[in-house]
């Protein structure tokens, strides 16, 4: 499958959206959809990476083009044509399930889930926001699609079950 930018993820969800979205929301939902993308297709939505620091996870490459720092209505960088059906189904689940939550939300939600917590134990002095790992996202976000209520205690228990190297061996 073929991968996009950030930036036509974020034209998108702008494009959908109709109105504006704070940016430290859409930082959030470029990587609730990465992550989705990550456990019900096996690859990624776009390259550019996501790193974390204790306000949520962001993605450099989007700083160069906001605006204002503060909302956004339109991504003039990306191009929400660009996004396929399948890409477009993870997306429209993203929009459907975040987009009316703050930017404050987002951050407490993804800041409480494995691939930040992880990614914020490797953060060093040198570097101090830390790249998320694609395979930890990829682990959690198929455990959190098979949990039960409390879905994301459920998923930092058993992310190591999902896992590429533990499904390899698994019978």
């Amino acid at each position: 499958m073929t991968t996009i930018s950030v930036h036509d993820a974020i034209a998108y969800l702008l494009a959908r959206k109709g109105s504006h979205a704070s940016t430290s929301s859409l930082h959030r939902m470029a990587y609730f959809a990465q992550g989705w993308h990550l456990a019900w297709t096996g690859g990624p939505l776009f390259e550019e990476e996501i790193r974390t620091r204790k306000t949520g996870p962001f993605i450099s490459a989007m700083f160069p083009h906001q605006t204002d720092g503060y909302t956004e209505t339109s991504w003039s960088a990306g191009n929400a044509d660009a996004v396929s059906a399948v890409q477009a189904e993870v997306l429209e689940a993203v929009f459907r399930h975040y987009s009316h939550l703050s930017g404050i939300t987002l951050t407490e939600w993804a800041n409480a889930e494995a691939p930040c917590l992880l990614a914020m134990q490797r953060a060093t002095e040198e570097d101090p926001n830390p790249v998320i790992d694609l395979g930890e996202m990829k682990a959690f976000f198929k455990a959190l699609d098979d949990a039960p209520a409390d879905r994301t205690a459920y998923a930092n228990r058993f992310i190591n079950q999902y896992t590429d190297e533990a499904l390899k061996v698994r019978p």
